[in-house]
């Protein structure tokens, strides 16, 4: 294993000996997506758009040597799509997750023997509270508002039903039960999902209550049924926090990290989960948003700026000085940008944070890694004010600084002109995905 490296995509084939499962050939274009994960038991039950594929998984995970730990790490684990893949290949797995909507998913997709009898206990607690309408007065004044523009009234009510039936059970504060509800919430919502973002003005067909929790619970069912005998309970677990600081995981235990950070100026990863953070009551305005999620989190948007404009110095020191040199002539751009720009957006404020996190994570990355592990990465390039920030090169050259070998930067999909907008410059070479691997 020392000194192979994962080769382009373009030349790839998914193995059929591959344990656990076998994965019908994708494109390499949908690798760094979620849309295939619809195919996979437990993978299905709950996914974002943001996360790469259970194939891009298979294709890592085969090329795990024997001789090194059995054990993944994935420093961003949103909903658990690596953990998952590493415990149907007999892996142990630790993700870190610091974003609270995302940690409870992702452990719920980790069944224990006693998700069977949980999950019928779920059923009829959520069945017997939409029967039991509440008032919208339970929530406070912007989730109020915010949650009557995504669901008719009789609908949010039945919903809130639910949500108190599961509190008078002693089930409110259980993972599967929140997949569970929140899964019926979204299919019951008749507003569309704008990319990634809940858009209350668009229209779609909204599922009534009952009939998606039936569609959700059979799913599962069937899914654990195939899925019999993975102890996925036992093999991963979820730490809550970001992974710039991660002692949980001993030195040098790790034998490969897989993992998609945020993407520069990409999504809001609180905003995209305003739905649920209002309905179970994490966060009732939008300042506890910001509070309560965006400050755990990776800055990668102008939003979650709170606390972070002021330590721009020392953020820039913590990146290796290889990078700095890049970085501050971008800042500076930026800067006369957002004097003369109408918007003026702050992203002469993102882009220090953002890279020293990244580091620190990496560095988190690097120690916890046996000599010969392997680092898979998916990262996107960015256009802030059509000035191209080169994400995936600058990690590359980190990950050099810190001391990781054979490093590649590989394009996988073009992500096009996306971004070219009345209102929003674009790159002038269009923006795509890239594959980043290394090895300890």
């Amino acid at each position: 294993m020392a000194d192979r490296m994962l080769p382009l995509f373009a030349d790839l084939r998914l193995d059929s000996s591959s344990p656990r499962r076998n994965y019908s050939p994708v494109s390499k274009e949908r690798l760094p997506t979620n849309t295939t994960t619809y195919r996979h038991p437990v993978h299905r039950w709950f996914n974002f758009i943001a996360g790469f594929s259970p194939e891009f998984m298979q294709i890592c995970l085969d090329q795990l040597d024997g001789k090194l730990p059995r054990v993944l790490l994935d420093p961003f684990a949103g909903c658990a799509t690596a953990l998952v893949s590493a415990c149907q290949y007999g892996l142990e797995a630790v993700g870190c997750e610091p974003h609270p909507i995302l940690t409870k998913i992702g452990r719920a997709k980790l069944p224990g023997p006693d998700t069977a009898k949980r999950l019928w206990q779920i059923e009829v607690a959520i069945a017997a509270g939409l029967d039991r309408p509440q008032s919208l007065e339970l929530l406070s004044k912007s989730p109020q508002k915010f949650l009557s523009s995504l669901f008719s009234r009789p609908i949010l009510e039945s919903l809130l039903g639910a949500r108190e039936s599961l509190r008078q059970r002693d089930l409110f504060d259980n993972d599967l039960a929140f997949l569970v509800l929140s899964k019926v919430v979204d299919k019951s919502s008749h507003s569309q999902t704008d990319g990634i973002y809940k858009a209350p003005a668009s229209r779609k067909v909204a599922i009534d209550p009952l009939k998606a929790l039936r569609q959700i619970v059979t799913a599962i069912r069937e899914d654990l049924d195939e899925v019999r005998g993975i102890p996925f309970d036992k093999l991963a677990r979820i730490i809550e926090k970001s992974s710039e600081r991660i002692p949980e995981v001993a030195d040098g235990s790790v034998g490969i990290v897989v993992t998609s950070p945020p993407y520069l100026n990409n999504f809001d990863f609180a905003e995209m989960t305003r739905m649920f953070l209002y309905f179970w009551g994490i966060a009732n305005s939008w300042g506890e948003i910001t509070d309560k999620v965006r400050a755990k989190l990776v800055v990668n948007t102008t939003t979650a700026l709170k606390g972070h404009k002021e330590k721009q110095d020392q953020y820039r020191i913590e990146i290796p000085s290889r990078v700095q040199e890049h970085l501050s002539d971008l800042v500076s751009q930026l800067a006369v940008q957002r004097r003369i720009r109408a918007g003026k957006k702050e992203y002469d404020f993102l882009v220090y944070p953002y890279f020293a996190q990244i580091t620190a994570v990496l560095r988190e990355c690097y120690r916890c890694m046996a000599n010969g592990a392997a680092f898979h990465m998916m990262v996107a390039d960015a256009a802030l004010y059509g000035i191209h920030i080169s994400a995936p090169q600058f990690i590359r050259d980190i990950l050099e600084e810190i001391g990781f070998r054979n490093v590649t930067c590989s394009l996988v999909r073009t992500r096009g002109y996306r971004w070219i907008l009345e209102k929003r410059d674009g790159s002038k070479q269009g923006l795509g995905e890239y594959h980043i691997a290394a090895i300890k």
